[in-house]
């Protein structure tokens, strides 16, 4: 068990010397220095000195303002040790939260805590409610369509809005087909490079356009992009790996492609698309291609391999005790079950006091509602529930059409990253770089 130090200065001038000679005469090894002023939110090495605590363990402070910038933040990260099961103390302040003062010391902070917040909030609605009766808006980027004042119409954009609304409703024109062609002109949404068809829909749909584009327009536009028949209308996947995998150099998808050779021949690839069309959704820096049949043909030898092997077993067993236990660890909740079999052992003997069914029936509580998260979870539990040979898996990846194959990728991974072709990979597979969801 570790008593690990932390120290903290404002700036580089000043000297930390006397919090860590007292870190080190309290018996703290190892002790962590940070220079960063008392007001910044970013502060790695403190992060990086509460990530490797471990149950047991104690973190000391020479003060309390030296761990965090807030009472709010102070509790928070207090409360995260108590749950952990790690000791706070402070050596100019008499706070340990191994003693009872320490405890009652946390339960004046959580208190200080909430008021604090109380105070923000207070204030932060004070001060919104002026700036509503001045005639200003409370803050933000304006909507585009409006000024900086968010009250104002900008009319060059409310022009646009008004044409994207006309060729929609009236033209029956795509989104997708107003994006590109924006794009094609060079138009810009504010600050952003380039239009997006997501961009544009959530604009849309915003209340606050109805003023620019008309009541009956904006109802008209909800009910159009809001239509569940229409939202499943759309093509099934051709791809199977289309917008899965994801270029290494500039982090976008990668998309499906087929192209006609000379001579007939067809070429089938992944690509990181650069250029336009599709509204915008073509934004890579068209450098990296992969062929589909080498690519669809490791995904599927990726799968089965990944749900077949026993280190798979054991994520998914640890995913699965992290989804019962909530904010616990998967040891905390082996103590539960440790805890609750010893107690069923006692249960109706003269040993069987009144604590222990108070906290038998505490533990049966908490794993009861462990488990109703864990029945909340279909992806996780599909998972555990598929075929842990390769014969059975292959047959059931076989009896699956495209759209179902992408769907269990998507339960298994985030994305797929494609990296380079270079000559010291010795071989196409070299080139994936799966990012697990367990």
């Amino acid at each position: 068990m570790a008593d690990v130090g932390y120290a903290r200065v404002s700036t580089l001038d000043q000297d930390p010397g006397l919090q860590l000679d007292a870190l080190a005469r309290a018996g703290c090894a190892p002790i962590y220095e940070e220079r960063v002023s008392g007001v910044s939110a970013k502060r790695p090495v403190r992060d990086q000195a509460l990530a490797q605590l471990k149950a047991g363990d104690t973190l000391t402070v020479w003060k309390l303002d030296r761990l965090g910038r807030s009472i709010t933040e102070l509790h928070q990260i207090i409360e995260d040790l108590e749950r952990r099961r790690i000791r706070f103390r402070c050596l100019t302040q008499p706070i340990d939260t191994s003693s009872p003062s320490g405890k009652f010391f946390f339960s004046m902070l959580a208190a200080f805590s909430a008021y604090e917040r109380d105070l923000i909030t207070e204030r932060v609605r004070a001060g919104k409610a002026r700036m509503l009766a001045e005639g200003r808006h409370p803050g933000g980027r304006a909507l585009f369509g409006f000024e900086e004042d968010h009250i104002t119409v900008n009319e060059d954009q409310a022009q646009l809005l008004r044409e994207a609304t006309r060729r929609v409703l009236d033209q029956g024109q795509t989104l997708s087909n107003v994006v590109d062609d924006w794009n094609a002109q060079g138009l810009r949404p504010g600050q952003a490079s380039h239009w997006r068809v997501t961009h544009l829909r959530r604009i849309l749909l915003n209340e606050r356009v109805v003023p620019i584009v008309g009541q009956e327009a904006h109802d008209r536009l909800r009910r159009l992009f809001t239509d569940q028949e229409r939202r499943k209308g759309g093509r099934p996947a051709a791809y199977l790996l289309s917008g899965i995998l994801t270029c290494s150099r500039c982090t976008r998808p990668l998309y499906g492609a087929r192209r006609m050779r000379r001579g007939g021949f067809q070429e089938d690839t992944y690509r990181c698309e650069a250029g336009k069309g599709s509204g915008g959704r073509f934004t890579g820096c068209g450098r990296t291609t992969v062929a589909m049949g080498r690519a669809d043909a490791w995904a599927e030898e990726m799968f089965i391999a990944a749900i077949v092997s026993p280190d798979f077993a054991q994520a998914l067993s640890q995913r699965q005790a992290e989804l019962l236990a909530g904010e616990v660890t998967a040891a905390e909740l082996d103590d539960w079950r440790a805890e609750l079999d010893d107690l069923d052992q006692v249960q109706g003997t003269r040993f069987y006091s009144d604590a222990m069914r108070r906290r038998h029936d505490e533990l049966r509580r908490m794993v009861d509602q462990a488990t109703s998260r864990l029945l909340a979870q279909p992806d996780l539990q599909e998972l555990m529930d598929l075929p842990r040979t390769e014969e059975a898996l292959r047959a059931r990846w076989s009896s699956w059409s495209i759209t179902e194959r992408r769907a269990w990728l998507k339960r298994l991974i985030s994305t797929i990253v494609v990296h380079p072709a270079t000559s010291s990979a010795s071989s196409t597979e070299d080139r994936f770089d799966p990012v697990w969801k367990l």
